[in-house]
C-alpha cells in the first residue's frame, strides 16, 4: 500500500489486510468496512480521492435527507463512529506504519468509562443488528441513473481469480458489443 493514499479504495485495502495480519480483529475490521462501503457510496470524486477531505458528519447528515429517513438514526450514528474510527486509523497508519496501534486496541483510561463505553456500544450494536442484520453483506453499485444492482457475500479475502470468476459471470449477462 502506498504510503500516500488516502484513497477510498486505499481504506478498503487496508481494512481488508489489517484483518488478514491481525492489525485488527477481523470483526471490527468487517464492522468498519460494512460502514465505509455503505457510506462512501455517497461521497463526492474529490473525496474518493483523499479521504482526508471528508466530513463524516455532514456526511451522514447528507444521507439521513437523501435516503428520507429509510435509515435509522441509531445505525447511521454507529456508522458514522465506525467510518471515523476506521479513518482515524487509517491516517495514523499511513502516518507512521511501523508504530502503529489501532484505536480499537486502545483502553479506556477508568472502569467507569470502560463500563458506559460497553453499555453504549452494545446497545448500539443492538439496534443495528436489528435493523440491518440482512443488509449489511449488501453492495449497492449504481449502473445507471435508473438502475442499481446489489453484490450480497463478498468474502474480505476475495482473490483476483475469483473477482475474474465472478466478472465472467457477469459478462454473460451483456446484450451486445459496446
Amino acid at each position: 500500500m502506498a504510503s500516500e493514499d488516502y484513497s477510498k479504495s486505499g481504506l478498503l485495502t487496508y481494512l481488508r489486510e489489517s484483518a488478514r495480519s491481525g492489525v485488527l480483529n477481523p470483526a471490527v475490521a468487517r464492522s468498519r468496512k460494512i460502514a465505509a462501503v455503505h457510506l462512501l457510496d455517497h461521497i463526492e470524486s474529490e473525496e474518493r480521492l483523499n479521504l482526508r477531505l471528508l466530513d463524516v458528519d455532514h456526511l451522514c447528515s447528507k444521507i439521513h435527507k437523501l435516503e428520507d429517513s429509510s435509515i435509522r438514526v441509531e445505525a447511521l450514528d454507529l456508522y458514522n463512529s465506525r467510518l471515523k474510527s476506521a479513518l482515524e486509523d487509517y491516517f495514523n497508519y499511513l502516518d507512521n506504519p511501523e508504530n502503529f496501534v489501532s484505536t480499537a486496541v486502545k483502553q479506556p483510561n477508568t472502569k467507569v468509562q470502560k463500563k458506559k463505553n460497553s453499555q453504549e456500544q452494545k446497545a448500539l450494536e443492538d439496534i443495528t443488528l436489528l435493523q440491518t442484520e440482512k443488509q449489511e453483506e449488501i453492495i449497492p453499485i449504481k449502473i445507471r441513473q435508473d438502475l442499481t444492482v446489489f453484490i450480497k457475500d463478498l468474502p474480505m479475502d476475495l482473490n483476483k481469480s475469483e473477482a475474474k470468476k465472478i466478472t465472467r459471470v457477469v459478462m454473460a449477462y451483456v446484450e451486445g458489443e459496446e
